[in-house]
Order: C-alpha cells, then sequence, then structure tokens
C-alpha cells in the first residue's frame, strides 16, 4: 500500500507553503531519520513526487515533497510567478521546518530537486550549509540567460526580449504581467505532459506570469557551483534526444563543482528519467547517494566564526 503523506504548511519568509511529508513506518520522535526536501519542476506541483518520494522512504528516509509560493497548493500572489531566487528561499524554509519535526535529525538533511527544481536545489545547497548532500535529476537551467537562447535561438530570445519589454511597461502601468503557458503545446511531448498533468493533478495549471521568464534570464546557478565543496553532489543527467534537460548545461556546471561529486549520464530522453524506463535507475543512484552522505558518513564539523570575545579569551 502507497505511504499516505501528512499535508503540512510552513512558512516561507511571510507566504504559506505546502508541502506532502512522507514518514516512514520505522521513523518517529523516539527514533528520528535523516530527511530529504524534493522540489518538482517548473511543470509539475508536489504531488507529481509521489512518484519520487516512495524510492527514499522504502530506503528509511522522512521526505517533504513541496509546492513554491504561487504553485499548485501554495498561497502567494500573482499566481504562477516561477522565480528561482524565491524557490531557493522555499527549499531552505523548508530546511528550517524539517529542524521543527522530531522524527528528523536535523544535523542529516539533503536536498533533491528535478529539472528546474534541481537547479534550484543546487544553489540552495550552495547557500545553506544545513543541506548536507545534493541530487540533481534531469538538470536543466545552469545559466538562464544561455538555456534560453539556446532554447529559443538568437532571434527568438531577441523576440522574447521584445516582449518582456513592452510587458515591463504593462507593469509599469497596471501592476500585473501578462500570462503565457508553460509549455509550448505545439510539441508532442509537451501537449502529452500537459494533458497528463492537468488530468491527475488538479492544482496545475499550464500558466505562469511572463515576467517569470525575466526571472529565469538571470539565474544562473553555475556561478555559484564552485563554492558548494564539500557538500557532496550527485547529478544524473538525460545522455538521449532532450530539448529541454541539455546534457552540456549540467557538464558545465558539474565541471565547476568540487568534490565530493559524481555525474552519471543515462541513456534516456525527455522523460525517461520521470516515468520511466531509467527511473528505477536514477532513483537508485539517488538512494545510494544519500544513503553514503546523509547515514553513512561522518559529517563536516562547522566551527563558528570567532567572536571578538573568544579571541580575546584565547589571548589570556
Amino acid at each position: 500500500m502507497a505511504l499516505r503523506p501528512e499535508q503540512v504548511m510552513f512558512n516561507s519568509l511571510g507566504t504559506r507553503c505546502a508541502g506532502d511529508l512522507y514518514l516512514p513506518d520505522t521513523v518517529s520522535a523516539d527514533s528520528p531519520a535523516p530527511a530529504l526536501v524534493l522540489g518538482h519542476s517548473g511543470v509539475m506541483v508536489k504531488e507529481a513526487l509521489r512518484h519520487f518520494a516512495p524510492y527514499f522512504t522504502e530506503a528509511g528516509f522522512v521526505v517533504l515533497a513541496i509546492d513554491y509560493r504561487t504553485v499548485g497548493a501554495s498561497e502567494g500572489e500573482p499566481r504562477g510567478l516561477d522565480h528561482p531566487e524565491r524557490q531557493v528561499e522555499d527549499f531552505r524554509s523548508a530546511i528550517s521546518y524539517l529542524h521543527t519535526r522530531p522524527e528528523v535529525q536535523p544535523e542529516r538533511i539533503g536536498l533533491w530537486g528535478v529539472s528546474v527544481g534541481g537547479s534550484v536545489a543546487l544553489q540552495a545547497a550552495v547557500l545553506d550549509r544545513r543541506a548536507k548532500c545534493v541530487v540533481v535529476q534531469s538538470p536543466s537551467v545552469m545559466n538562464g540567460w544561455r538555456y534560453l537562447e539556446r532554447l529559443l535561438g538568437r532571434a527568438g530570445l531577441r523576440a522574447l526580449r521584445d516582449r518582456l519589454d513592452e510587458d515591463w511597461q504593462r507593469r509599469h502601468e497596471t501592476g500585473e504581467s501578462a500570462r503565457v503557458p508553460h509549455l509550448n503545446l505545439d510539441h508532442e511531448n509537451a501537449h502529452q505532459a500537459q494533458l497528463l498533468s492537468t488530468e491527475i493533478y488538479p492544482t496545475y495549471r499550464n500558466e505562469k506570469t511572463l515576467d517569470s521568464t525575466e526571472h529565469l534570464l538571470t539565474f544562473a546557478p553555475e556561478d555559484l557551483v564552485h563554492r558548494l565543496a564539500p557538500t557532496p553532489l550527485l547529478m544524473i543527467a538525460n545522455g538521449g534526444w532532450d530539448p529541454y534537460h541539455m546534457l552540456d548545461e549540467a557538464q558545465s556546471a558539474f565541471a565547476k563543482a568540487g568534490e565530493p561529486k559524481r555525474l552519471e549520464v543515462l541513456p534516456y530522453d525527455v522523460l525517461g528519467l520521470y516515468t520511466g524506463p531509467g527511473l528505477e535507475k536514477a532513483m537508485s543512484l539517488a538512494v545510494d547517494w544519500f544513503d553514503l552522505y546523509l547515514r553513512r558518513t561522518e559529517l563536516p564539523v562547522v566551527t563558528p566564526a570567532p567572536t571578538r570575545e573568544s579571541v580575546a579569551a584565547m589571548k589570556q
């Protein structure tokens, strides 16, 4: 029988975010366990993560799958504002929430994200030393400007920037951005994904604010990834045909990361690590990584920065 999650709400800098909390049967306040925060892609909601969460709960990890602000069951306006920097904050707020749960070992929390959710998880782990391990699955956006230029072409990006200029004036005059679809439904894979998401996940909307794209342009976790070490990084990338999760985007960021790190390239296309046939392999790699670095490896000790008082005391 599938594990039924506990529906929780947590505060993310003044806005209530929704989460699905999965507690393994072996975990309690008397027997706490390592925990993971799971973040979804831009075309998902937290309910979609129920396909990934059981792999971790069966391995004994507490799992918190989250909706970012303005998305799914989380609060926040305007609806559908995809703002990666704020989603980084939502990951960090989820870590803070897990620190309040007696079933969690607070010193053993890891992050997992898929697609742009992986990019967000990566930057959250750079900024927050409470994240002791990170796994990025089907990574997509490591440099937003470059990513959109490759996805749209130079002419397409120029047309987008023209639209963003017009949208800025609209926001200046009305306070509201235009609304656009997440997915171009002319593409068959995108069309099928949209139909599936809407049918299975009632809170999903194939719609975002146009200024979300402006926030994506300036998002570049690749510029910070060299600051991640010694937090262990696993990247699980798509090696098949995939216009959205480009292998060399993952390789570019991975090359700049310090040790310990591992890159696994699996021979599957755009949906291969979401629904199969590569899902089992990808999740097995993630579980082993978290098991090694959250459960079996001694965690690094972070020494607080010296204060004036402590320096004075050492001199006496």
